[in-house]
């Protein structure tokens, strides 16, 4: 009884969502964002595939009616959970097709953000893999031979850093700030970063076992108040540090935007475990079927003007 009751709100909550007003652009951002990230993990697309998306994730914002658009702190507890950063425009796009494979080894990958409504937490986690060493980097087997630096060299070359992030946030009118509680009122996260961890993994002990002794898997370290203190000086002027919009968000999606004008950044997450439809992921033309019909072209049966998704 239980198995049928959870399908059940399954299929009620997946109807729902077809039936919105976004449906439409929902599953067109989803198939550009299949179509023009090469690397899923590395969410950057070519200059023609950013303006794509972000073009996609206009319409979804546009397609949007007030009843989808989250307000807090009412409606809090829709961001909570874990999300998979699927594009940003805050970072470099992926090397051309002439650059070295390792080129890419610079930029960080598999971002993924918790948010912790309950205690007011959002800890952002990269992995990286910075060094000049690999399989895939020109001259990498003639530093690895190298005297005194060439052990530590070949430790690292499989070696991954992870990054977590970890900020306090607040939102207006849920009374953490001593002012008025409210309801619902605003989209705005004001985060604060307080602790960052580091987790050194994969890394080779035996190519250099006096460097690993000394080299410590994992470290972290809090952000000294005075940084904390600039951090909140700039949220408080026009450049907005630490201040993002949630624009956007379902069981599925997130679009967050950035209010610095100057970075203008705009991050879009999918939630880690949702279950995208196989057609969603499958890129095709977008059409606008909630755009206004021109003129002489509604006259039809009533019924065809409704959308069937």
């Amino acid at each position: 009884m239980l198995r049928l009751v959870a399908i059940a709100c399954l299929a009620a909550g997946a109807a729902a969502l077809s039936a919105r007003p976004t449906a439409s652009a929902r599953t067109n951002l989803l198939q550009v964002l299949a179509r023009e990230i090469p690397v899923p993990e590395r969410f950057t697309a070519s200059v023609a595939g950013q303006s794509s998306i972000e073009e996609a994730v206009a319409n979804l914002e546009k397609a949007a009616s007030k009843d989808d658009l989250p307000s807090f702190p009412r409606d809090l507890m829709l961001i909570d959970g874990e999300w998979t950063l699927k594009y940003t425009n805050n970072a470099p796009p992926p090397p051309p097709d002439w650059a070295p494979s390792a080129a890419g080894r610079l930029a960080g990958r598999d971002v993924v953000q918790r948010i912790d409504v309950m205690n007011r937490r959002v800890v952002n986690c990269v992995t990286l893999n910075p060094w000049p060493v690999g399989d895939d980097v020109p001259g990498g087997e003639f530093l690895e031979r190298l005297p005194l630096v060439g052990g530590p060299i070949a430790a690292l070359a499989k070696a991954s850093v992870r990054l977590e992030l970890d900020h306090a946030f607040t939102v207006e009118g849920d009374g953490s700030d001593g002012g008025p509680r409210r309801a619902a009122g605003t989209n705005r996260l004001k985060i604060a970063l307080e602790r960052v961890e580091r987790t050194l993994s994969d890394l080779d002990e035996s190519a250099s076992p006096l460097f690993a002794t000394f080299l410590p898997t994992f470290s972290e370290v809090d952000v000294p108040e005075p940084v904390r203190a600039a951090n909140a000086a700039l949220a408080a002027t026009a450049l907005g540090g630490g201040l993002f919009d949630t624009t956007y968000c379902d069981d599925t999606i997130r679009v967050s935007r950035g209010t610095n004008p100057l970075l203008r950044e705009l991050r879009v997450f999918v939630k880690a475990d949702a279950q995208i439809d196989a057609d969603d992921a499958v890129p095709e033309p977008y059409e606008d079927r909630f755009a206004s019909a021109p003129p002489g072209e509604d006259d039809g049966d009533p019924a065809d003007s409704i959308p069937s998704d």
